[in-house]
């Protein structure tokens, strides 16, 4: 079976006003929407860490109310029936890769690829040292590197909240207070149930593209994965929220995940 096919005849049922299922089109939708992010290799061979969403042109977003288990086999049908391209460097200097996902994890929305290289290929890759984030602190620098609009970015910033609780993706809740000294309002994000370091927000700038890349410290280490952000724009009448909040997935997250699938990676020194 041609790997496009099913996304080809799903998007032709479509136009002709035939949508099939609900599932079926929002399959269809998503093999049609496609999706853009940055990654990180975590060990020489190739493999790479990113987010699900990326992969699974945004599976995460369970806006419509399927089972579970058609949740589920959109999550194996969409890298199964569609090619992962990885790009590494930039300019003439670029390589292309085609990739294979090792490991999906939908709930933590952190996956990992391996960049396949062709028959003469001896590139190896350059991984990022992870580092254990529970030591971090409020006023941290941080680097955030990522691909927005298919443009390398480094943009510096500071930690602005540690986010705990049990669940990556769980409910968060706005906290606004003035800054003493400068009047300014501060507007931070904070978990709505207890547990361990889950997210990091951060002020370091990332726009459409940036899910999956590096949030580093000062030495370079990964501290966190960009996964979401309030981005600027006007706000609708009916909400109070923010712009411009950028959101990571810990560090001790990460490492937990790539330790239950048995991907090796390089652990930074303490």
């Amino acid at each position: 079976m041609d790997p496009f096919a099913l996304g080809s005849d799903l998007t032709a049922e479509l136009a002709a006003g035939q949508p099939g299922t609900p599932y079926e089109a929002e399959l269809a939708r998503r093999l049609d929407l496609g999706s853009t992010g940055t990654g990180f290799f975590v060990n020489p061979e190739g493999d790479l860490v990113t987010t699900a969403h990326v992969v699974l042109s945004g599976v995460r977003y369970r806006g419509l109310h399927f089972t579970r288990s058609q949740w589920d086999s959109m999550a194996l049908l969409l890298p199964a029936i569609r090619d992962i391209w990885v790009t590494v460097g930039e300019g003439e200097a670029a390589r292309t890769y085609l990739a294979t996902p090792l490991a999906i994890a939908e709930e933590l929305d952190l996956a990992v690829l391996r960049a396949c290289r062709p028959p003469g290929d001896d590139s190896r890759f350059t991984p990022l040292p992870i580092a254990c984030s529970d030591g971090l602190s409020v006023g941290d620098s941080v680097l955030a590197l990522s691909f927005p609009e298919y443009e390398f970015q480094a943009s510096a910033g500071e930690i602005i909240s540690l986010i705990q609780g049990a669940r990556v993706h769980e409910e968060m809740q706005i906290v606004r207070r003035t800054d003493p000294e400068t009047g300014r309002e501060i507007i931070t994000v904070s978990g709505t149930t207890p547990g361990p370091l889950v997210r990091l927000q951060h002020s370091a700038p990332t726009g459409h593209g940036s899910s999956g890349g590096p949030l580093l410290d000062r030495q370079g280490r990964v501290i966190g994965v960009a996964y979401a952000l309030l981005a600027n724009r006007p706000p609708r009448a009916d909400e109070n929220l923010p712009n411009g909040l950028n959101l990571a997935i810990a560090s001790t997250v990460i490492e937990r995940f790539l330790g239950d699938h048995a991907i090796p990676f390089t652990k930074a020194r303490p």
